[in-house]
């Protein structure tokens, strides 16, 4: 996990108007499984005696399998924001994630009602509507101040490959360069992939010269300069950190989550269940 020690020009800019736990906000490509992985992590929280949410901050959701605590769709409608700007279902998808921000007050109202609580921000499914818009750090920050923590959602499958898991890993370089947050690299449906390829994966992840080695026996024919200075940047940043396998069909890696998230928002001192950090 990447953490960080921010210095901010409004120090007050942080501070809550009520006492959450900590705002996770789930990021990551479109198909990664990102409400699904929210459902299952809510739901493993609640069966830990934790009290948790979920807020749909994703106006253009159409299914979800979970019901909303808070539903950004009760404040913004896609169909009038079409409506309103003459607008297609891709320009209105836009235009909606960034009236969010003109919004936060309410959303913050009725976040206040959730005191106490773990908040989980099921972000828009396509990445770019959340993680590439002027506002989202400055909703990011309205909605969960010091405590907010990005997690990115990576696809097992993709990353399997050298150059899957290479592209992953840029974007999650992106997204940290957009909100200069605690982030988590979460490997989303590891129970699709075989024990040998998540062994792959992780061994990258400990050493980019055998990332490098297996995406050269992978792409013989590529600009290998190019790439194996992006690699050798993974390994001077802290881009390569940790990586927390998770499977939302049977719950594998939600302890390991939900140890970060209690490192991150209380700095380890939770004392509600077995899993206290030492």
């Amino acid at each position: 996990m990447i953490r960080l020690e921010v210095n901010r020009k409004n120090p007050g800019s942080g501070r809550l108007r009520f006492n959450m736990r900590g705002g996770l906000f789930v990021t990551g490509p479109a198909g990664t499984g990102k409400s699904t992985f929210c459902n299952s992590l809510n739901s493993w929280l609640q069966n830990q005696q934790f009290e948790s949410a979920i807020v749909n901050l994703d106006p253009g959701a159409e299914y979800s399998p979970y019901t909303p605590d808070i539903d950004v769709k009760d404040i913004i409608s896609l169909e009038s924001v079409m409506r309103e700007y003459s607008l297609g279902p891709n320009g209105a998808q836009v235009v909606a994630a960034d009236l969010i921000l003109d919004h936060v007050d309410e959303l913050n109202n009725q976040l206040a009602d959730l005191d106490d609580h773990y908040i989980i921000f099921d972000t828009p499914g396509q990445v770019e509507l959340f993680s590439f818009r002027q506002g989202s750090p400055l909703l990011v920050d309205a909605l969960a101040g010091e405590k907010g923590m990005i997690c990115f959602l990576a696809d097992s499958v993709v990353a399997s490959s050298p150059s899957g898991f290479i592209s992953q890993k840029m974007l999650f370089g992106s997204v940290f360069s957009r909100f200069f947050k605690p982030m988590l690299f979460v490997l989303n449906k590891s129970d699709l992939i075989t024990e040998e390829q998540l062994k792959s994966i992780l061994d990258w992840e400990k050493d980019p010269d055998l990332l490098y080695e297996s995406f050269i026996s992978e792409k013989q024919k590529v600009v290998k300069d190019y790439f194996l200075e992006i690699i050798k940047s993974f390994k001077e940043s802290d881009l390569m950190t940790r990586i927390f396998p998770t499977s939302s069909t049977n719950m594998e890696g939600f302890e390991d989550i939900y140890s970060q998230m209690s490192l991150t928002f209380m700095g380890g001192e939770d004392t509600d269940t077995l899993y206290k950090d030492d």
